[in-house]
């Protein structure tokens, strides 16, 4: 009785071994076949990421002459004030005469 009892257990463990050895068949194959089509995406992403570093790292280099470019655009703008400011100044009297004389 203990020998039936004991083939049938080892009966049972070789089936759940077939079984875990087949499913494990498949996952492989499924994993070989996602590393097949998506592998060559990964690399792309991969060198696209790189250059992406080193597109930050330029533009980071560059923060100071951007800044001192805003720096001058700024006092431009403020000279443009000065100057637009002086000549509708200029311009009031003459727009007074104009007024006056109905043009």
């Amino acid at each position: 009785m203990l020998l039936v009892i004991g083939l049938a257990s080892l009966g049972l463990v070789l089936v759940a071994f077939g079984y875990l050895g087949y499913c494990g068949y498949r996952l492989a194959k499924a994993g070989l076949g996602l590393a097949r089509t998506y592998g060559p995406i990964a690399g792309e992403l991969s060198a696209k990421a790189a250059l992406a570093t080193e597109r930050a790292a330029q533009a980071g280099a560059q923060a100071e002459e951007i800044q001192a470019h805003l720096e001058r655009l700024q006092a431009s703008l403020q000279r443009l004030a000065v100057i637009t400011e002086a000549w509708r100044a200029a311009g009031a009297p003459y727009r007074k005469v104009r007024d006056y004389f109905g043009r």
